[in-house]
Parts: C-alpha cells; structure tokens; sequence
C-alpha cells in the first residue's frame, strides 16, 4: 500500500489552485515537483502572497524528496557493489573524494535508515 500523502501536500496544491485556478495537480503525488509548483507560481506573478504556512508545507516536503533521493542513493550504492563494482569505482561514480568517503556515506545512510537499537523489553 503506497504511503499516504503527506498533509502539507495538500496545503500546498490547496495554495496553488487558489492563486491559479488552472494549476494541474501533476506534482500531487511528488513532493520535489511541489515545492517547484510554489516556486513556479511565484515567478509567474510576483504579487501572489505566500503565507507562512505554504513555506513551512514546502520545506517538509523538500525534506521528504531529500529523504527519498537519499534512500536511492544508498539502494544504488548497494546495487553497484552486489554486480562486482569496486568501492573506488563506485567513489568515482559517486563523487567521493576516496572508496573510505564512499562507503562512509553508505554506512551513514544504512544507518540513518535501518539500523534500530533494541528497545528495553527485547535486551
């Protein structure tokens, strides 16, 4: 079952529909093209007001892309190791500076995502 939306997606297309009524829903779903939906109706009227809420909505949902792009990112590290490629070539490709910084960044978002300590019933 694929993750509810977030609730600052909808106060943001809320936000766009109401200071563009032909706005198209397309970036609905993701949360990068929604922060660039804000950030294209501001450019195309520069009188639009934009309330607090909508920025705070926006920075979350920027967070939730980074979030995302970060998940990718370690998935794609993985899979280039699980086909035979070195951690220096996977540094290259990266744009580490050494296959340490590379498998650095690998071991901070594994941990940053999967590693949960024992809670006190289980120890």
């Amino acid at each position: 079952m694929p993750d509810p939306e977030p609730p600052e997606a909808a106060l943001v297309t809320e936000w766009l529909l109401a200071t563009s009524p032909a706005q198209n829903d397309a970036h609905h779903s993701n949360p990068a093209a929604a922060v660039r939906a804000v950030l294209d109706r501001l450019a195309a009227d520069d009188e639009v007001e934009l309330p607090h809420h909508v920025i705070y909505a926006s920075v979350v949902l920027l967070m939730v892309a980074r979030t995302e792009l970060d998940r990718l990112e370690l998935e794609l590290m993985r899979a280039a190791n699980e086909h035979g490629n070195s951690w220096s070539w996977i540094a290259e490709a990266f744009g580490h500076r050494s296959k340490q910084a590379a498998h650095a960044r690998a071991s901070a978002l594994h941990r940053r995502f999967e590693y949960r300590p024992l809670n006190e019933e289980e120890s």
